[in-house]
């Protein structure tokens, strides 16, 4: 089986690129943890009033 030599640098490109974007990680600072976990600390505590498995036929629930 013979693949033109623009087909396969094509395909490690592609492969390449998607390496790449798949080993971003994030870096935060100390601000932006202490700002992420006062978040999640006050949506715990909030309490929810909205019903996410909601009946779509009367809306109550």
């Amino acid at each position: 089986m013979k693949l033109s030599k623009t087909l396969l640098s094509a395909i490690v490109l592609g492969m390449t690129v998607q390496a790449v974007s798949s080993c971003h990680k994030e870096h935060l600072t100390a601000e932006q943890k202490k700002a992420e976990a006062e978040k999640k600390k006050t949506e715990q505590t909030t309490p929810q009033t909205t019903y996410p498995d909601s009946c779509p036929a009367c809306g109550m629930g």
